[in-house]
């Protein structure tokens, strides 16, 4: 398994290297990173670059895992055996592994340095993202951090969006970013004496300056949560996940766990430092980082499709099709339903009516929501979950306040009927203006039910919404061809 040792790169065959040629004028030392073609994972000592990109024979992986180390860590020994992990895995696409590397504490003192230059290391990780993207041809890189390199990887990031500009795809070169025991809202370490001699400790401390500021852009350009409809509010698409050890003595729960939405939260056994070391039997900080890999890249290729379906769209002369405007709600963010959900409206879009969600960046603030889609799982509805039943009356809300809009709520599961009855009990007495409760064995059930509903939206208003020619909604298939 994990090899220990450092692999010197004279011991390695000419053939396992592959020494990228050409010159970057950033902070990444003017070389693109050295990139190494193994057959089996094996570590390999740093240069001055400071990154190691272990390739899979070939080098035609498009995704990578760049790991990321804390205060006084190393590129390898921080991390155990999880970069083999990654870098042998089978259950999702092939995925190359980039261990990044910078001087901190101690080790920066090795260096005659007084701590680590952390605004430097930080830019020179922006830099590096791109040039991997850019340059090296990765158009999903996921980020992985531990404690201190949460804060670096944020900052990052930061830089890097914001050197992209408006304008630019919602969806990056960056596909998630994963947190563990990262004190987003400081560290109980970063105490007084400390801060005068570290400058590592002015970035762990309280609601330090840089991770607020860092957090307020998140908060303001980013979608965090693992879903495609919840983007078109935002600038960019980048899901946040994080992970917390209970005997973490280090980092509070609430720091840790800051900003990231609750189901994209990992809660663990374990300290401060195992968090990071998955192994053989106990691994489900390993098993969810695939996870991730598998939900954004799905989502990542929907908004992808969405956008050139979009652009495609602008491109044709004349007036557009009429559209109508849905929105998803949920008390989680379950990835299949948001896919059923997205195939729904591409499906009811290959018509005359053009479907686009709510947060789609072509909608205006001032259109109206037609048709709002509430999904739960009927199982949590009957066991009492107070979180459905807020998301329902809240919704209740908006249908009572906003004339002409369609409120459809979906209970998905092999109790759905029954489920029916309890968010029934929940409203007023009927009848109801426009209001439909739903039951669905599965998932697929919420695309018909999606497709089906708008067809009955449009054919409400044929003024607003008129019929093609033929009568037929949906293009020549027919209404019914979903």
């Amino acid at each position: 398994m994990f090899k220990r040792h450092l692999v010197s790169v004279r011991d390695l065959d000419s053939s396992q290297i592959r020494q990228c040629s050409g010159f970057c004028r950033c902070r990444t030392g003017g070389k693109l990173p050295r990139v190494f073609e193994q057959p089996e994972f094996q570590p390999v000592e740093f240069d001055h670059t400071g990154l190691n990109v272990h390739v899979h024979p070939g080098g035609k992986s498009t995704a990578a895992v760049v790991f990321v180390h804390g205060l006084g860590g190393t590129g390898y020994d921080t991390w155990g055996m999880w970069p083999e992990l990654v870098f042998t895995q089978k259950s999702v696409e092939p995925l190359d592994v980039i261990l990044y590397q910078y001087a901190s504490l101690h080790k920066a003192w090795r260096k005659l340095h007084l701590g680590a230059d952390l605004p430097f290391i930080s830019s020179q990780l922006a830099d590096w993202i791109r040039v991997l993207g850019e340059d090296h041809g990765y158009t999903d890189i996921y980020l992985v951090s531990h404690s201190l390199g949460g804060l670096v990887v944020e900052s990052a990031v930061q830089k890097y969006l914001v050197e992209l500009g408006t304008g630019a795809p919602q969806v990056t070169v960056v596909a998630a970013i994963f947190l563990l025991a990262s004190p987003r809202m400081g560290a109980g370490l970063a105490l007084g004496a400390f801060r005068q001699l570290l400058p590592e400790i002015e970035w762990l401390r309280d609601k330090s300056e840089q991770a607020m500021v860092a957090e307020s852009y998140f908060r303001s350009h980013v979608e965090s949560s693992g879903t495609v409809a919840s983007a078109g509010d935002y600038d960019f698409l980048i899901p946040r996940h994080s992970a917390m050890a209970g005997d973490d003595r280090v980092v509070s729960k609430m720091s840790g766990l800051f900003g990231v939405p609750e189901q994209q939260r990992l809660r663990l056994n374990g300290d401060h430092r195992s968090i990071v070391k998955p192994d053989a039997v106990n691994q489900e900080q390993h098993r969810r980082l695939l996870k991730i890999v598998r939900q954004s890249g799905e989502n990542r290729r929907v908004w992808r499709l969405q956008a050139r379906h979009d652009a495609r769209f602008d491109k044709v002369p004349g007036p557009q099709g009429p559209l109508l405007i849905t929105e998803l709600g949920s008390d989680n963010g379950n990835h299949d339903w948001e896919l059923a959900y997205n195939k729904g409206c591409t499906l009811a879009s290959l018509g005359d009516v053009q479907v686009r969600d709510r947060r789609n960046p072509a909608i205006s603030a001032v259109q109206p929501t037609d048709l709002l889609i509430i999904v739960h799982d009927a199982k949590s509805v009957m066991d009492g979950n107070e979180r459905c039943r807020t998301v329902v009356d809240k919704a209740f809300q908006r249908h009572q306040a906003q004339e002409g809009l369609v409120l459809l709520i979906v209970l998905v599961g092999s109790d759905s009927e029954e489920a029916k009855s309890v968010v029934q009990s929940w409203l007023p007495e009927p009848p109801y203006r426009s209001l439909s409760i739903n039951g669905v064995a599965t998932v697929d059930g919420i695309t018909h039910l999606v497709a089906q509903w708008a067809d009955v939206v449009v054919g409400r208003d044929p003024i607003r919404w008129p019929r093609s020619a033929s009568g037929q909604f949906y293009g020549a298939e027919g209404r019914y061809f979903v």
